[in-house]
């Protein structure tokens, strides 16, 4: 387990729970419910239509729309992570250089 990857993937864990807790209270009107839904995953959606693949969102349901979003953003952000701890500690596991020997 790399606590790295973990690090990196609880904040945007915390900010989903944090969206969609506001939604299920029931907190404001439909707009501002749809705009605390779309949030989380909205950086996804920009590149969605981007690519010219918006129509295709409008058959998915919010649940599937966020497996299929935010699935490959935690494994993409524990990897990252993984890697980064790993760099560190390959980089730890280093002798120093000595200099004018």
């Amino acid at each position: 387990m790399s606590r790295f990857g973990l690090l990196l993937c609880t904040p945007y864990a915390i900010f989903i729970i944090a969206c969609v807790g506001i939604v299920s209270l029931g907190a404001g009107d439909d707009a501002s419910q749809l705009a605390f839904l779309q949030l989380p995953i909205a950086g996804q959606l920009v590149v969605v239509q981007a690519l010219g693949l918006g129509r295709a969102l409008e058959f998915l349901s919010w649940p599937d729309a966020y497996g299929l979003f935010v699935t490959p953003l935690f494994v993409l952000l524990y990897a990252a992570g993984a890697l980064c701890e790993r760099g560190l500690a390959r980089r730890r596991g280093l002798a120093p250089v000595r200099s004018g020997v």
